[in-house]
């Protein structure tokens, strides 16, 4: 609301007696308007700024017949109010319908609002010259007792509630959600919080800044930070100390500058959400032998045999205690590098009596994922593999020309790289340079040179058919939609960039979108 030129945060027309007075009033046109987050014990207080540009007072200067009525213009200003913060639980029909559709099962969540409390705010007068900083008249000492008059009673105004009787958009700050049962599976949001809480921390240059109740620049650049648990886990005892900026102001017009981050930790996205998501690739490219026998016929004279498998890991395959783990496996951290395996070896050897039949198959996944951004800003991470399927038989005595072996390989890679959009949401894009590759070596028997075509056929034809080849379309599929973090009413947010930081936690960086357009704010040249 705060766009809205026309909103009470950019046009005051106060008129606190409109029928017995009305000469006596406050007009201002205004920019959007600021908060500045207090430092002090109480980390749940705001500064709420309004930025007049222009205004005119009309007021009454004395008391009774002899009063005269006086105007004056008002220059650019500076009106603050001491506010504080709170949550509001909304009820399901209040949900705005944004907010539904990203929950799609509403009814396993509570949704609260952020809000600016004006019941408690007060006024924060200018005060023989101080805080110049936060409050500034641009008019006459004589006028001021008369516009903070006035000003009190605009405080009612801000305190009303919206036609529909529900809070008014323009004390909104934010929605946020918690589950109302943290064992409930739905589809939206990924990492779903179970208690959430709210501070204020100082943004942070040096050591002494992290206890200074003035902060540095005044507070200009304090931060609001969203506390959530997930799971049941309880919230700490204690709210955060300052430790890290989670923004980073301009400095100049070069400089690198974000909003915010949004920060989920390794426990619930890493390894609570992406491993095993991505695990789905090992359990989809593990080779299974179903069978590999021979048996004897014809009182001796001749033999049967059967060798069969399949690719991707069934329901019956995971009552296996054999195949139940296919999660990754972390080896190294090294140089920023977080390194991840998979190998499974699956064999049946039929090797009783005079001859021997067998099939092994043999997976290897691979998955990188780095800390930070490379150099162009965006975190790739990397995953591939090998399923590699070698079949041996040997079914007469002729010696060597009657053995016959086949090496059936099947290897694949993708990069999954951290992407955000305009709407406040992380998406993961996936990119193939090649679609996975079927290589067969074979050593024929002289004496059966086609005994192992149909074996080779089944083998490529199970890859063909898996879920490894159409591996694009799968990894898309799994990394359907996006994750939206609930952000601001108007989705002011939107994600520039993310990545894990050195401890595995993922670091969405924020920017604002420009003022007044549905658009991100476009990078400077």
């Amino acid at each position: 609301m705060w766009k809205d030129p026309h909103s009470v945060l950019r046009t005051l027309n106060i008129k606190p007696d409109p029928e017995d007075a009305p000469d006596y009033y406050f007009n201002a046109i205004c920019d959007a308007p600021t908060v500045t987050l207090s430092l002090g014990p109480n980390q749940q207080t705001v500064v709420f700024c309004f930025n007049v540009t222009s205004g005119m007072l009309s007021y009454y200067k004395g008391i009774g017949p002899r009063a005269i009525l006086m105007t004056e213009a008002l220059g650019p200003s500076k009106i603050a109010f001491r506010v504080n913060m709170a949550f509001n639980q909304l009820a399901a029909s209040d949900i705005p319908g944004n907010i539904k559709k990203a929950l799609v099962n509403v009814d396993d969540y509570s949704v609260q609002q952020l809000l600016f409390d004006f019941t408690s705010a007060d006024l924060i007068p200018k005060l023989n010259g101080i805080d110049k900083s936060e409050f500034d008249f641009n008019i006459s000492e004589e006028a001021q007792p008369a516009l903070n008059e006035i000003l009190e009673k605009h405080i009612g105004l801000l305190r009303a509630n919206g036609p529909d009787g529900k809070a008014a958009g323009h004390i909104i700050v934010n929605y946020t959600v918690t589950a109302k049962n943290s064992k409930a599976f739905t589809a939206a949001p990924t990492c779903t919080p179970t208690s959430l809480n709210f501070q204020t921390l100082p943004f942070v240059f040096k050591e002494s800044d992290k206890a200074s109740p003035g902060a540095v620049l005044g507070g200009n650049n304090s931060m609001l930070v969203y506390l959530q648990m997930a799971e049941g886990r309880p919230m700490p005892n204690n709210l955060l100390g300052p430790s890290a900026n989670w923004v980073m102001p301009p400095f100049d017009e070069k400089s690198e500058q974000y909003d915010g981050v949004v920060c989920l930790s390794k426990a619930s996205f890493l390894d609570g959400f992406l491993l095993p998501r991505l695990a789905n690739f090992n359990r989809e490219s593990t080779w299974v032998v179903d069978e590999a026998w021979w048996k004897a016929v014809n009182l001796g004279f001749g033999n049967q045999y059967k060798i069969s498998g399949h690719v991707g890991l069934t329901t019956k395959d995971l009552q296996d205690p054999f195949f139940q783990d296919y999660q990754w496996k972390m080896t190294s951290f090294q140089n920023g590098l977080r390194s991840y395996e998979y190998h499974k070896t699956h064999r049946k050897d039929d090797n009783h009596g005079l001859w021997r039949v067998w099939q092994e198959g043999r997976t290897s996944n691979y998955l990188t994922i780095p800390e930070g951004l490379d150099s162009s800003s965006k975190c790739v991470m990397k995953l591939n593999g090998t399923t590699k399927v070698e079949t041996y038989l040997q079914l007469d005595g002729i010696g060597d020309i009657g053995k016959t072996k086949s090496l059936v390989t099947c290897t694949w890679n993708a990069s999954l790289i951290l992407d955000g959009v305009g709407d406040g949401a992380l998406k993961i894009n996936v990119e193939i340079p090649k679609e996975p590759i079927v290589r067969t070596v074979l050593d024929p028997s002289f004496a059966y040179p086609h005994i192992m075509d149909n074996i080779m056929d089944r083998i490529r034809g199970g890859f063909k058919y898996s879920d490894v080849a159409n591996l694009k379309g799968n990894l898309e599929k799994l990394f359907s939609g996006s994750w939206a973090f609930v952000f601001a009413q108007g989705q002011d947010f939107f994600i520039d960039r993310a990545c894990f930081n050195r401890e595995g936690d993922l670091l969405c960086q924020l920017k604002c979108k420009s003022v007044g357009s549905g658009n991100p704010a476009q990078p400077s040249e």
